[in-house]
C-alpha cells in the first residue's frame, strides 16, 4: 500500500511537471515579465501599486491563459512531427492524454476571453483574435511558407501592443517601438528554428522557407532580416534621444549598444557560418537572450525620462 501511494504521488508529480513543460512556463514567465515591464516602464504617469490592480492582473491572466492554450494546441497538432524533431520533448500522449489537452486548451481560451471582457470589449476582442490566430497557426499555418513565422511574431508583439487599448496613458511611440522590436526578433528566430528542424519538417512535407528555398537562400534572407533588425535598433536609439532631447551618450543608448547591437552584429557572422543543426540551435538561444535583454532596456528608457 505504501509503495502504491508513493507510485501514485510520483505519477502525479510527473503529470504536473509535464503540464508546466507543455504550456512552456518559462516562456510564459518571460511574457508576463515583458508585460509588467512594458506597463510600468513605458507609462509616464503610472504608480507602482497599479501593477497590482485587479484590472492589470486580469490582463496578465488573460495573456497567460491565451499563450498557454496556444502552446497546448501547437503540441497537440504536432505530435508526429515532434516525434522526429524532438522525441524526448513529446508530452501529449505520453504523460497527458489528448482528451485532457483539448479540454485544457478550450478552457484556457474561454477563461482568457472572460478575464479580458472584465477589462473592456476592445481588449476582449484582441484576446479572441490572438486565440483564434494561435489555433489557425497550429492547424494550418505552422509549417507554411513565411505566414506561420509572421503569425508567431505578431502574437509575440501583441503582448506589448495590447497595452495601447488597455491604458491610454501608455507611451504610444515607445510601445510601438518595442512591439516592432519584438516582432522582428521573433520573426528571425522562428525562421532559425525552421532551419534547425528542417530534417523532420522535410519528412512531413512541410512548406517552410528552408525547405522551399534551401538552407543557403534562407541564410541570405536571415542576414537581410538581421541587418533590418540592427538598423531598427539604431532607429530606436535615435527616437529615444529625439524624444528626450539627450545626447547619444546615455544609459539607454549604451545599454542597447552593448546588449543588443553588438551581439546582433555577431549573430550576422554566425548565420553566415552556420551549417549544422547545432549552429542554428546556438543562434536561436542567442536571439532569445537578446530579446530578453532588449526588453530589460525599458528600465533605462524610464530612468532617463524622469
Amino acid at each position: 500500500m505504501v509503495e502504491l501511494q508513493k507510485l501514485d504521488s510520483k505519477s502525479l508529480n510527473n503529470i504536473i511537471s509535464s503540464f508546466f513543460k507543455l504550456i512552456r512556463y518559462k516562456n510564459i514567465l518571460i511574457i508576463t515579465i515583458t508585460q509588467i515591464f512594458s506597463y510600468f516602464f513605458l507609462n509616464d504617469l503610472i504608480k507602482f501599486n497599479e501593477i497590482f490592480s485587479s484590472r492589470f492582473l486580469y490582463l496578465i491572466g488573460a495573456t497567460f491563459l491565451s499563450a498557454a492554450a496556444g502552446y497546448i494546441i501547437n503540441d497537440y497538432m504536432d505530435i508526429k512531427l515532434d516525434m522526429v524533431n524532438k522525441p524526448k520533448s513529446v508530452i501529449i500522449g505520453k504523460y497527458i492524454s489528448r482528451r485532457w489537452a483539448i479540454f485544457s486548451h478550450s478552457a484556457f481560451n474561454i477563461l482568457a476571453i472572460t478575464l479580458a471582457w472584465f477589462i473592456s470589449y476592445r481588449v476582449a476582442v484582441l484576446v479572441f483574435i490572438c486565440s483564434l490566430l494561435l489555433w489557425l497557426y497550429s492547424q494550418f499555418f505552422k509549417k507554411s511558407f513565411l505566414l506561420g513565422n509572421i503569425l508567431v511574431a505578431l502574437m509575440t508583439a501583441s503582448t506589448i501592443f495590447i497595452l495601447i487599448p488597455f491604458d491610454n496613458r501608455i507611451n504610444l511611440i515607445a510601445c510601438l517601438a518595442y512591439s516592432i522590436f519584438a516582432f522582428f526578433s521573433n520573426l528571425i528566430r522562428e525562421i532559425i528554428k525552421d532551419t534547425e528542424d528542417i530534417k523532420g519538417d522535410f519528412k512531413f512535407k512541410a512548406n517552410t522557407i528552408p525547405i522551399k528555398l534551401g538552407v543557403k537562400k534562407t541564410k541570405n534572407i536571415l542576414v537581410y532580416l538581421q541587418i533590418v533588425f540592427i538598423v531598427g535598433c539604431f532607429i530606436l536609439i535615435f527616437i529615444y534621444n529625439k524624444i528626450n532631447f539627450l545626447n547619444f551618450i546615455n544609459l539607454f543608448s549604451i545599454y542597447i549598444l552593448i546588449t543588443v547591437l553588438l551581439p546582433s552584429i555577431y549573430i550576422l557572422f554566425l548565420i553566415k557560418k552556420a551549417d549544422i543543426k547545432k549552429d542554428f540551435t546556438l543562434i536561436s538561444f542567442l536571439l532569445k537572450l537578446i530579446m530578453i535583454l532588449g526588453i530589460l532596456s525599458m528600465v533605462f528608457w524610464k530612468l532617463n525620462i524622469f
